[in-house]
């Protein structure tokens, strides 16, 4: 069992990485990006398609980031054209419409759940140290640290740089930003290719242990969505600690035989839960100003 948690904590981390590019892309761009997993899992599909053709793992690792990072800027650059003045919940559902086509793409492309699955590299599956008996792969320092660092490194360019201050006030006020003179195009779609360039390093991080075909990887967007949810889609510690614990439930329920089958209902149920749990508070919160 404490392998299995162990286990979880490594997913966790990608986990935590996933919410945060949800979270990060929310309050900077106002966009729930429902399509961000499946761009990601197109830059790590052109990483495993070069170095199952020969190339240098490193070489592909880097043209798979800026694959993804280039597809989802154009994304970002169409939504920023075309839908900038309108609803959230109509970029949302634009966002949806992209999902389901690049997953079709990919899927026609490189495979379904059955002919699909390809190996990825894993340079960090090897054992790195035995704690209580317990062996500790290297991957779990690895994603636990880069999702601490993301967390800690966007928290302080958001608050402490005018980088950061421009992309709050492009959030907040994208009308008013650009007539005080912000670039709030080019900043919209530089955010747009950060987080697809960090999706495609997470997809690539968590792929061998999570399946390596394109349709399991891109529906990893239901998971990133109850992580960001823990967060309230603001909360940056929040996600972080909403990743972990749900990587942890998640290796938790592996291990026993009765719920084992139900693993993929857990982000399902984490939504439910929360969402259950905001609106009683609304309703409490509602009773008491009365």
């Amino acid at each position: 069992m404490v392998n299995s948690v162990i286990a979880g904590l490594t997913s966790g981390g990608g986990y935590a990485l996933l919410g945060l590019c949800v979270v990060l892309t929310y309050r900077l761009v106002a966009v729930v990006n429902f399509a961000m997993t499946a761009v990601g899992a197109v830059g790590a599909f052109v990483l495993v398609s070069l170095t199952d053709a020969g190339v240098n793992v490193l070489l592909a690792l880097v043209a798979g980031v800026l694959a993804g990072a280039l597809l989802s800027g154009l994304l970002g650059a169409a939504l920023v054209r075309w839908f900038a003045g309108h609803r959230e919940r109509t970029k949302a559902a634009v966002t949806v419409a992209l999902y389901v086509a690049l997953t079709a793409v990919g899927v026609r492309l490189f495979g379904g759940n059955t002919t699909g699955a390809h190996r990825f590299p894993d340079p960090f599956g090897e054992p790195l140290c035995t704690v209580g008996g317990v062996v500790v792969p290297a991957s779990v320092p690895v994603s636990l640290g880069f999702a601490v660092l993301i967390t800690v490194a966007v928290g302080l360019l958001l608050t402490r740089t005018r980088l950061g201050l421009k992309l709050q006030a492009l959030s907040e006020r994208p009308g008013t930003a650009e007539v005080v003179g912000i670039a709030a195009p080019r900043l919209a779609v530089g955010v747009w290719a950060g987080v697809g360039a960090v999706t495609t390093l997470v997809i690539v991080l968590v792929a061998p242990r999570l399946g390596g075909d394109f349709a399991s990887l891109a529906g990893l967007i239901g998971t990133a969505l109850a992580v960001a949810m823990v967060g309230a889609f603001r909360s940056l510690p929040l996600t972080l600690a909403g990743g972990l614990v749900l990587g942890c439930l998640e290796g938790l329920s592996s291990s026993l035989d009765a719920v084992q089958k139900y693993q993929g209902v857990v982000p399902f149920l984490v939504m439910l839960a929360l969402l259950w749990w905001r609106s009683r508070r609304e309703v409490w919160d509602t009773a008491h100003s009365r």
